[in-house]
Order: structure tokens, then C-alpha cells, then sequence
């Protein structure tokens, strides 16, 4: 009577969720999730060895005919570009992704400021909304690339313009959280200073002390592990990726 008892209990904890799964169930849920690479590199206006680093990239600094050309050379990849003309400054954050992997079922574009002659392009936020074509599962993969001089002591006068960007920034990756979406953020944030962005973790990268001025984040849960960084492919910068799961 007492091992049918604890049978009848030990069923109803189960259904209620209230006890662990077994080893099987967790395996089955563990295969379900899906687990996507990205990455984020700038090119040095285009210069760089364009790479297929992983399955959703960032790029920046793709602002001249000769980076278009490589990026449009990617053929297994598809390539988010909203502006009208290829050199528009939107286009210099451009983002790519397999496309034998995802469908894109969102994006949008927001500018976070003017440019001025001699200092700085117009600088704005690309996302893109990637549905797995294997799994259903949906990602926002954001990218970005802040104002330069900002913060390494040379024009302290550009930091409002900077602040003003990060503000647009964490507006996109709030709303896009707010959708239920699972968010990727990367880019050059010309800080090398981790940013406290809610609902999010910004990657340490594995073997490097400190913080790159080219950085991930990802939804809090989602990260798998440090990022990793890369070789720089004719870059001055290094190119880094990460690998997610939602």
C-alpha cells in the first residue's frame, strides 16, 4: 500500500513539474533547442578578408565599393542593407546570415545621429528578426558601430554623441525583448567598457583581459560559453563569435 502511495505521489509531483525530468527527457529537450554561431568583425572600410565566421554576422565599416563586392561574393549567405543607395551609411553595418539555415521575417534601421564633415558619418542601429528554418525558433541579431575618439581622451566632445547612440541602442533591444524574442547584440562600441544593458550579458572573451571595443551580448541564458576571438583577416581589428542556444 505504502509503495503504491508513494507511486501516486511521486506521478503527481511529475505532472506538476515539481521534480526534475529524467536523464531522457532532458536529453530530448536539450536536442530541441536550437544553438546558432554569430559573430561580429569590422572590415576597415572593407579591407578586411571577408570570412564566413558563423551562421549571423555583424559587420562594420563596410562603407566602400570594394567591401561591398566581397560581401556580395558570400554566396551561401544573405545580407541585410536597407539603404537605397549601396554606400549609404546605413549600409557600412551591414549583417549576414546562412541561407540555408534562416528566413528573415523582421528588420529595421534606426538612426541614432547626424554625421558631421571630418568627424563622424551618420551612425544607426540595423536589426534583423532570423526565424531557423529547421527548428521555427526566432532570433533579433542586432549590430552597431558608436563614434570614434569618444573615450580614448582625443575628443571628449564627441561623448554626448555617444551616450545619445547607446540610448537608441538599448530603446532597440528593449523593444525587440519586449516581442518575447531571444536578442543578439554586436558591434564596435568604441569603448572598451562593458555597457549595463537590461536583460542582457555582455560576453567576456575566453584568453583576453579586459574588454575589446568589438563586443557581444546576448539575452541573460542564452550564452553558452566566453567569446572567442578571432584572427583580424587584414583587418586592424580582430574579428569575435559566439555561440548561443534558445
Amino acid at each position: 500500500m505504502l509503495k503504491l502511495l508513494s507511486s501516486a505521489v511521486l506521478s503527481l509531483l511529475l505532472s506538476l513539474g515539481l521534480l526534475p525530468a529524467s536523464p531522457g527527457e532532458t536529453e530530448t529537450a536539450a536536442l530541441a533547442a536550437t544553438t546558432t554561431t554569430v559573430a561580429t568583425h569590422n572590415t576597415w572600410h572593407g579591407q578586411a578578408n571577408m570570412r564566413p565566421l558563423a551562421d549571423i554576422i555583424g559587420w562594420q565599416e563596410v562603407d566602400t565599393a570594394e567591401g561591398h563586392s566581397k560581401l556580395g561574393a558570400m554566396d551561401a549567405y544573405a545580407h541585410f542593407r536597407p539603404g537605397d543607395d549601396r554606400l549609404d551609411a546605413r549600409n557600412s553595418i551591414a549583417i549576414s546570415w546562412r541561407k540555408s539555415k534562416f528566413e528573415k521575417t523582421g528588420d529595421g534601421s534606426r538612426l541614432t545621429h547626424g554625421g558631421e564633415a571630418g568627424v563622424t558619418p551618420s551612425r544607426f542601429v540595423n536589426w534583423v528578426v532570423l526565424k531557423n528554418l529547421a527548428t521555427g525558433e526566432k532570433l533579433a541579431f542586432i549590430n552597431t558601430h558608436y563614434i570614434s575618439g569618444a573615450w580614448n581622451g582625443e575628443h571628449p566632445e564627441r561623448q554626448e554623441r555617444w551616450r545619445t547612440h547607446n540610448t537608441v541602442v538599448r530603446e532597440v533591444v528593449a523593444e525587440l525583448l519586449g516581442r518575447g524574442l531571444p536578442v543578439v547584440l554586436v558591434g564596435d562600441f568604441n569603448r572598451a567598457l562593458s555597457q549595463d544593458i537590461p536583460g542582457m550579458n555582455h560576453l567576456n572573451t575566453a584568453g583576453v583581459s579586459g574588454v575589446p571595443i568589438d563586443q557581444i551580448y546576448v539575452t541573460v541564458g542564452i550564452g553558452t560559453g566566453p567569446a572567442e576571438r578571432l584572427e583580424k583577416y587584414g583587418s586592424d581589428h580582430f574579428a569575435y563569435t559566439a555561440t548561443v542556444r534558445y
